[in-house]
C-alpha cells in the first residue's frame, strides 16, 4: 500500500494490532468456547496439541481471518490509499455493528484488546476513522459529524478541534442520546456541510479521491447564503476560508482595517455601500445579497443601541 504523511499508523502496525486482537479472542475461546480439545488452537491455525502462547506473535497467519480483509479495506479507505474501492456498505455495517462493538475488549486475564473502548489503540482509531469518513462522504442524510470524528479525520486532538471550531465561528449541536453528556466528544456534532468546509482547511485532512472538489469561492458564496449565520459570523468565516485579513479588505474597500475589524467582530460601523460592494467582490459573494445583509445588520445594531431599553 502507498503511504503519505497524513497516515498516523503504518500497515505493519495495524497487522501487529490484528494479531494481538486475534490472540485475545483465542484466549477467551480457550476457556469459554467448546470443550473439545484444541478448539482455540485450531482457531489460531496451529496444532491442537500446542499451547496458545506458543502460537502467538508473527506465527499467526492473519490473512486467513475475515477481520484481516475488513482491516485492509478500512485502512485503504480511511487514508485514501490504493485499494480504497474494496470498502463497501457491508464493510461499514460489519465494522459499526459487529466488530467494534462485539469483538473482545480484553483477553481472558483482563489485558486490554486493541478494540478496548477505554484505550485509544491504533486499530480502533483506524476503524473509527474509516467509519467517520464513510458516513461523511457516503451517507446522504447523515445528521452530524462528531468532534471525535473531526479529530480523527483531521489528525488533530479533540481540544484543538474544539478551539478551532470556536475561533472560526462554527456552531456545534448536542446530539442528545441516552447516557451522553455535553462534554462527550461523540455527542457534540457539526452538520456535514460545515464539517467538510472546516476539514478542507486542515493540513492533516485528505479529501476523498472521488469527491467533487469545490473551489473556495463557491464555499464563500454558500456561507453568505446561510440564513442561520449572522452577518458578522459569515464575514469572519469567509475571511478564514479565503485567508483574507482586515488589511487586505481595507485596501480594496478604501476603508481602514479598523472599520473591517469592527464589521467582523459584530460592532456598529458606518454604512458605506460603495465599500461593502467592493468587499463583496473581493470575497466573491453576490453583491446585492451581501450588501443588503450588511446594511440590515448595521441598521439593526443602531436601532438596538438607540432604543429606550438600551439607554
Amino acid at each position: 500500500m502507498s503511504t503519505n504523511n497524513h497516515i498516523p499508523y503504518t500497515w505493519a502496525e495495524i497487522e501487529d494490532q490484528l494479531r494481538v486482537a486475534i490472540m485475545c479472542q483465542a484466549s477467551i475461546l480457550d476457556y469459554t468456547g467448546p470443550k473439545a480439545s484444541g478448539f482455540a488452537q485450531q482457531y489460531l491455525g496451529g496444532d491442537p496439541s500446542e499451547e496458545i502462547e506458543n502460537l502467538g506473535g508473527t506465527a499467526i497467519k492473519i490473512e486467513q481471518y475475515g477481520l484481516y480483509d475488513y482491516a485492509r479495506a478500512a485502512y485503504a479507505y480511511a487514508y485514501q490509499l490504493d485499494g480504497l474501492e474494496m470498502a463497501s456498505d457491508e464493510t461499514h455495517y460489519e465494522l459499526a455493528c459487529g466488530v467494534l462493538n462485539g469483538f473482545p475488549q480484553t483477553d481472558l486475564h483482563g489485558e486490554p484488546s486493541p478494540f478496548c473502548k477505554l484505550n485509544d489503540f491504533p486499530l480502533r482509531r483506524m476503524f473509527e476513522t474509516f467509519l467517520a469518513r464513510w458516513e461523511l462522504y457516503e451517507f446522504e442524510d447523515w445528521s452530524g459529524v462528531s468532534v471525535r470524528a473531526l479529530s480523527l479525520l483531521s489528525n488533530m486532538t479533540v481540544p484543538a478541534v474544539r478551539t478551532s471550531l470556536s475561533k472560526e465561528g462554527f456552531k456545534l449541536e448536542f446530539a442528545a442520546r441516552e447516557g451522553t453528556r455535553r462534554d462527550d466528544d461523540k455527542a457534540l456534532t457539526l452538520n456535514p456541510k460545515d464539517a467538510l468546509s472546516w476539514l478542507s482547511r486542515r493540513r492533516g485532512f485528505t479529501a476523498n479521491r472521488n469527491a467533487e472538489t469545490r473551489d473556495v469561492a463557491s464555499v464563500a458564496t454558500e456561507i453568505f447564503a446561510n440564513p442561520d449565520l449572522s452577518f458578522d459570523t459569515a464575514l469572519q468565516r469567509a475571511m478564514t476560508v479565503l485567508r483574507v485579513d482586515a488589511n487586505a479588505l481595507a485596501d480594496v474597500t478604501q476603508r481602514t482595517a479598523q472599520w473591517v475589524e469592527t464589521l467582523r467582530k459584530g460592532g456598529s460601523a458606518e454604512i458605506d455601500v460603495v465599500a461593502l460592494r467592493a468587499m463583496a467582490r473581493a470575497l466573491n459573494a453576490p453583491e446585492p445579497e451581501f450588501v443588503a445583509r450588511a446594511v440590515k445588520h448595521l441598521i439593526g445594531l443602531d436601532l438596538t443601541a438607540s432604543s429606550p431599553a438600551s439607554a
